[in-house]
């Protein structure tokens, strides 16, 4: 367990302008959530006004604090739960990894009941929240999640938020866009921090497995209101360099173009591939600028691709950290693994399997077991 100093910091003005947009939220929403998960988050989240969150859930409410920098930019991630600590009568824990990995690891401690996600960036990062945004739907896990407000009208609006929400889980009839609050009262630093938030419930329809199904139609819904939607695969941290916006980035710029031709060549009258590149250098040009496109296809840079999901990184062990082929532990064709953790066929669970391949379309591995193939997801497998 690790000491209140190393876990929380002061409050801090983004900090209060957070616990504030929350307790607004869950007055809209009426709820009153005893498990409370925060991802993505950072020094603000750890900042927050605890008393004031604590007005707003019930005594002991327990609060997860999730992502890469939620134990502080420049240290390294962990699977380990930290705490937890009691601030303001509210169980404060944190789990310095991504969702995807506190998913694989933590799944004995209660489901949230609501998350929330202070500045996703889901037209930048939308691969990698894609799959996390799928599970809450599907398990009608209410989410908020607030907008920023770019200075200079350039970026991201609370109304880009909002299309990018309405498009993804719909509207009306009991699921999807619940909350839509485009002017945030808390919002701070000339109304850019936490400029609006949004709460959704499920999805009006089930969402595809893959993230590349819905790539066209967020496409189309931010270019109505003018934003490019040219989000990376992979994770990318923006601190570091494979981040820096430049055409000058091949890292960047084949991150860009690799969900681009992803969204092109989804569903079955997908473009072909020279269609998907020619796509894929035109958004390019539109969110980095002019030859953009040309100076990625001239280049033929292509980034190291994951041997079982096929998705490209520029750092492996970040790639690990939300790829949808990795387990409890690290997974690769044709090692053994133990079957662990199922409650349909709890008689499954202790037996020896070997890999065989990962079904992206199905996000589940291929493993024999005792001479017959299955298909298993891969939190339900760890090496033997």
């Amino acid at each position: 367990m690790s000491s209140r100093k190393e876990l929380m910091l002061p409050r801090s003005a983004r900090g209060s302008s957070c616990a504030a947009t929350i307790k607004a939220a869950l007055e809209d929403t009426q709820l009153r959530p005893e498990v409370l998960h925060i991802v993505g988050a950072g020094d603000a989240e750890r900042s927050m006004d605890f008393e004031v969150l604590a007005s707003a859930l019930p005594a002991k409410a327990r609060v997860v604090l999730v992502g890469p920098h939620a134990v502080g930019a420049g240290k390294e991630p962990s699977e380990e739960l930290l705490g937890p600590e009691l601030r303001a009568d509210l169980e404060v824990s944190v789990f310095p990894q991504t969702y995807q990995r506190f998913m694989a690891c933590q799944e004995d401690l209660p489901p949230p009941q609501l998350v929330v996600l202070f500045h996703p960036g889901f037209d930048v990062h939308y691969f990698a929240w894609y799959s996390c945004l799928r599970h809450w739907a599907e398990q009608r896990v209410p989410v908020l999640a607030t907008a920023y407000r770019v200075p200079g009208g350039l970026g991201e609006t609370p109304q880009t938020v909002r299309a990018f929400l309405e498009c993804l889980v719909g509207t009306g009839g009991g699921a999807g866009l619940w909350v839509m609050e485009e002017e945030n009262p808390h919002a701070i630093e000339e109304g850019s921090f936490n400029a609006g938030y949004f709460v959704t419930l499920g999805s009006q329809g089930a969402l595809p497995v893959l993230a590349e199904e819905m790539y066209w139609p967020l496409y189309q819904a931010l270019q109505k209101l003018g934003h490019p939607f040219a989000p990376r695969v992979g994770y990318l941290d923006l601190e570091h360099e494979q981040g820096k916006v430049s055409s000058k980035n091949l890292n960047l710029l084949a991150a860009i173009a690799e969900g681009a031709m992803r969204g092109a060549q989804a569903g079955e009258d997908g473009a072909d591939e020279e269609a998907a590149r020619g796509f894929a250098a035109m958004v390019l040009d539109q969110v980095i600028g002019a030859g953009a496109g040309q100076t990625w296809l001239d280049s033929g840079f292509v980034r190291e691709a994951c041997p079982s999901c096929g998705a490209g990184f520029d750092s492996r062990e970040w790639h690990v950290s939300v790829c949808p082929a990795a387990g409890k532990t690290a997974l690769r064709a044709g090692e053994e693994v133990l079957v662990v953790g199922l409650e349909k066929v709890p008689q499954l669970n202790g037996q020896r399997g070997e890999l065989r391949r990962f079904v992206r379309p199905k996000e589940r591995w291929v493993v024999a077991v005792k001479g017959r193939e299955a298909l298993f997801k891969a939190a339900n497998l760890k090496a033997a």
